[in-house]
């Protein structure tokens, strides 16, 4: 796994797996995210907090340089969202993150080969590990992020990843909301900023 280590040898999460409701929520919120703005009072506290750690996220991100990860999977569920506008902006912000990891896929090299890489798939997806995710495109997502030596998973899925992940805690991952991977960074922000 790759971490960026800390003076106490604490890791900070420096490869990121972000699944589907983290890429639809930074589409959603992208001007409160990337250009400061205020969000709506009228948002939920979750939604809040969660804009907020994007927007700490990506604002330390530009010098800490976190590696943002999605998989193939990602775009097949995103082009099955049924409003055409949202699509055609989930599509572009998907090819622009895919974009990025593509290029950090090239420069690394603590990825594993392709051959590698389905094996890996083969051997988490059929053990009963994942079983406990009732959904099988969450079980690829989570395959993926491992495959890809992801730190940690950023989701908001609070249906089904997040209700389970207790059951999870075996897997060489750490699945995390927007807002605890921003209170793992939060401590050493400061470095970046």
């Amino acid at each position: 796994m790759r971490y960026i280590q800390d003076m106490e040898s604490k890791q900070i999460p420096g490869r990121a797996f972000l699944d589907t409701c983290s890429v639809n929520f930074i589409l959603e919120h992208g001007e409160c995210i990337f250009a400061g703005e205020q969000p709506s009072p009228t948002l939920s506290k979750r939604v809040l907090k969660d804009i907020g750690a994007f927007y700490n996220i990506f604002q330390t991100g530009d010098r800490a340089m976190w590696q943002l990860a999605i998989c193939p999977f990602t775009y097949k569920e995103v082009i099955e969202t049924q409003d055409s506008k949202k699509k055609r902006y989930l599509e572009n912000w998907f090819l622009e993150v895919w974009n990025y990891w593509i290029e950090t896929i090239r420069s690394s090299n603590d990825l594993p080969s392709f051959i590698e890489a389905e094996e890996m798939r083969i051997q988490l997806l059929s053990s009963v590990i994942l079983d406990v995710l009732p959904d099988i495109s969450d079980r690829i997502l989570i395959c993926d992020a491992i495959v890809y030596n992801c730190d940690c998973f950023c989701t908001r899925d609070w249906k089904t990843i997040l209700k389970k992940r207790k059951y999870l805690k075996c897997l060489p991952i750490r699945i995390v909301t927007p807002y605890e991977w921003w209170k793992l960074i939060e401590p050493y922000g400061a470095l970046w900023v």
